[in-house]
C-alpha cells in the first residue's frame, strides 16, 4: 500500500463545506473502483484542501482507469477548484512495478482488518490493484462491495457475541449468500482474465482428528491435496478444481462447531429439488 496526497487547491466561490462535499464525492468514486483503498483523511492546510489516502498500485490517478462516475465528479472538482487535483506519492517505499494479474492462479481473500485489494496471486499471495483488472466498472464496484460486506461479517464473527455463529456460517459455507456472491465474482474474473480463480473459505474450528480427510463442502470430492513448495497453491492445502474452492486447516479444536461448513449430502439433495 502506498500513501498518496491529493491536493485539491483553494477552491473558489464556495464555502469550505460545499468544497469538501464535492471533493468527497470524487474521493468516493475513486474508492468504488479500486483507485483508493482503506481509509482517507481530508484536511485544510494553509488554505488548501488536502486528502491523504492509500493506493494499491502505481497509476491509480490515470484517466484510463476512471469510470464515467469518476469523470463526472472530476468535472465538478475542476469547476469548484479551478483545476484537477494534484497527486503526490508521500511514501518512502514504492514498488518499481505493479503486481500483475497474469499468474498461474488467482484467489479471492480478505478479512476484517484488511485494507489491501481482495484478489491475490495464487503463487505469491500478493494482492492485485483492483483498478488494473480487465473488468468493467460495475464488476469492480461489485468486487469492492463484496469486500466491504465480508469485512462486516468477519467483524461480527469476532466481536458480536449473539451473532457470532450466524456470521461464521456466512463466512464458512460455500453456498451462503456472501460466499455465493464472492464465487460469482470469481467466475467473472476468471472469464475476463482466463486465469483459474478460486474462492477462499475460512476454517477456524476443527475436529480432534480426521481434519485432513474432510471432503470438499461444495461437491463432496477429496479436498486435501498436498503440493510441492513451488506449486501455484502451496499456501492452501485444501483445493477443489471443480468448485474453485480453497481453504486451510482449522486452528481451534471444537467437535460441535467443526461440523459447520462441512459437506452435507442431504442438504445438497434438498437444494437440487
Amino acid at each position: 500500500m502506498i500513501l498518496v496526497e491529493l491536493n485539491f487547491g483553494r477552491g473558489r466561490f464556495l464555502e469550505k463545506g460545499e468544497l469538501e462535499d464535492i471533493a468527497e464525492s470524487y474521493i468516493a468514486s475513486l474508492f468504488q473502483y479500486g483507485q483508493l483503498c482503506g481509509e482517507y483523511f481530508l484536511t485544510w492546510i494553509k488554505g488548501q484542501l488536502i486528502c491523504h489516502a492509500l493506493i494499491a498500485g502505481l497509476g491509480a490517478d490515470k484517466t484510463r482507469y476512471q469510470s464515467d462516475w469518476n469523470k463526472a465528479d472530476l468535472k465538478k472538482v475542476i469547476k469548484a477548484f479551478g483545476r484537477t487535483p494534484i497527486w503526490k506519492i508521500r511514501d518512502d517505499e514504492v514498488p518499481q512495478r505493479n503486481t500483475s494479474w497474469k499468474a498461474p492462479t488467482l484467489y479471492l481473500f480478505t478479512h476484517a482488518f484488511d485494507w489491501k485489494p481482495p484478489l491475490c496471486r495464487g503463487d505469491t499471495g500478493q494482492p492485485i490493484p483492483t483498478f488494473l483488472l480487465p473488468l468493467d466498472p460495475q464488476r469492480k464496484n461489485d468486487l469492492i462491495g463484496w469486500q466491504d460486506e465480508y469485512a462486516l461479517h468477519d467483524r461480527l464473527w469476532l466481536n458480536s457475541g449473539s451473532l457470532e455463529i450466524a456470521a461464521y456460517k456466512e463466512l464458512i459455507e460455500p453456498n451462503s449468500q456472501l460466499s455465493s456472491e464472492g464465487r460469482e465474482i470469481c467466475g467473472e474474473i476468471e472469464k475476463a482474465t482466463g486465469v483459474p480463480t478460486y474462492y477462499f473459505l475460512i476454517r477456524y474450528y476443527a475436529p480432534a482428528q480426521g481434519t485432513d480427510d474432510r471432503p470438499c463442502p461444495g461437491c463432496g470430492e477429496p479436498w486435501h491435496i498436498p503440493q510441492p513448495q513451488d506449486a501455484p497453491f502451496h499456501n492452501w492445502p485444501f483445493r477443489c478444481e471443480q468448485c474453485r474452492l480453497v481453504s486451510t486447516l482449522g486452528v481451534e479444536i471444537n467437535k460441535r462447531l467443526a461440523k459447520l461448513g462441512q459437506w452435507n449430502p442431504s442438504a445438497q439433495k434438498k437444494r437440487s429439488h
